[in-house]
């Protein structure tokens, strides 16, 4: 299991929750168990099958370099991080 971290801007998606605990052993899987908690989250991170450009995902501290296919080892913290202001995801 995962432990995934809510940003406040989609607590209202997982019943006002900070983290979840869900499966998976890539961020896909991750987010796909993770929308089932928490409907729609997946819809705000993901645009065409893709990380949208004002968010960016880390495991265990590390920001994703595979996209979707990052690893995800049992245990690890997922990280949803919105950009800040101004910025985006090169």
């Amino acid at each position: 299991m995962a432990r995934v971290f809510i940003p406040s801007l989609m607590r209202d998606l997982c019943h006002g929750g900070s983290q979840v605990e869900v499966q998976g052993d890539t961020l896909r899987q991750v987010l796909d168990n993770l929308n089932t908690l928490c409907p729609g989250i997946k819809r705000r991170i993901l645009e065409d099958g893709e990380i949208r450009p004002e968010f960016s995902l880390a495991v265990n501290g590390v920001e994703e370099s595979m996209g979707l296919l990052e690893p995800v080892p049992d245990g690890a913290e997922v990280h949803i991080l919105p950009a800040l202001s101004g910025g985006a995801r090169p």
